[in-house]
């Protein structure tokens, strides 16, 4: 069987209904086996749980990104202890404390779904120069799909030399699900958003813009504005192992979205 790996932003992991909806999606095709997690996003018009976790870091006080977690989990009828994890990190490093928005949440998920975790700190490596170590990184990548046929791994992070929590830039979770998809030599990337897919232009300004069916790499790096709904470094992992990616809408996981090839 082939396999999809699928990445879910923190839109689509913003609260409990967002998480049944992500099972429900994962459901729904048996191929879809590995899942790469954000952190959650806004809700409410608040601040994203990454936001939260950077003035936790700053302030020492983890309440505000505890209490989002604690009040999806409280939903979804699951008791877990998401403060200790927090203060660990609080006291070891920046990097491993905005981490934790990402493994709380495929943790949370994990423990409500059934779903086996995996640690990105155990897949993802990262050289003295902070670059991907992308021997090492695939090759970890490969052993965990030869133990677990199915997994929710946190995106955003790895690990350093030394075993440190090493990060991403921001929206780096599109990096992890790209190398993911490389090293179980997956038949396809989804890459799941709060947009429909890529547009010829910003609907915000230009009532007339319209959804691209399909877009070679070559020309979603050329195009104007550089797109955010994808980060353009996640396609050198896929580009180079020949999968293609298809960013879609968790909200409407009817339509086809854009192919990215």
């Amino acid at each position: 069987m082939s396999v999809i790996v699928c990445k879910f932003g923190g839109t689509s992991t913003a609260d409990a209904e967002m998480f049944k909806r992500i099972h429900a999606i994962i459901k729904e095709d048996p191929r879809r086996r590995y899942a790469v997690l954000s952190a959650p996003g806004k809700i409410n018009g608040g601040e994203k749980v990454t936001d939260l976790l950077y003035a936790a870091w700053r302030t020492r006080s983890p309440e505000a990104a505890v209490g989002r977690f604690e009040a999806i989990a409280r939903e979804l009828g699951v008791n877990m202890d998401f403060r200790t994890s927090i203060e660990r990190a609080l006291k070891r490093s920046e990097a491993e404390t905005v981490s934790r928005g990402e493994y709380l949440c495929a943790k949370l998920f994990s423990k409500w779904s059934g779903i086996p975790f995996a640690d990105a700190a155990e897949l993802i490596f990262f050289d003295e120069g902070g670059k991907i170590d992308r021997d090492r990184t695939l090759r970890a990548i490969r052993e965990m799909s030869k133990r677990l046929e199915r997994a929710v791994i946190p995106g955003f992070y790895g690990s350093g030399p030394g075993g440190e929590i090493v990060t991403f830039p921001r929206n780096g979770s599109d990096i992890t699900g790209a190398l993911l998809a490389a090293g179980v030599g997956a038949s396809l990337y989804e890459n799941w958003t709060d947009v429909p897919g890529l547009m010829t232009g910003d609907p915000a300004a230009d009532p007339g813009a319209k959804l691209i069916d399909a877009i070679r790499c070559d020309e979603l790096r050329r195009m104007p504005g550089n797109p955010r709904v994808l980060h353009p470094d996640s396609l050198d992992a896929v580009q180079a192992a020949g999968i293609p990616t298809r960013i879609r809408c968790t909200m409407t996981p009817e339509l086809p979205g854009t192919l990215v090839y």
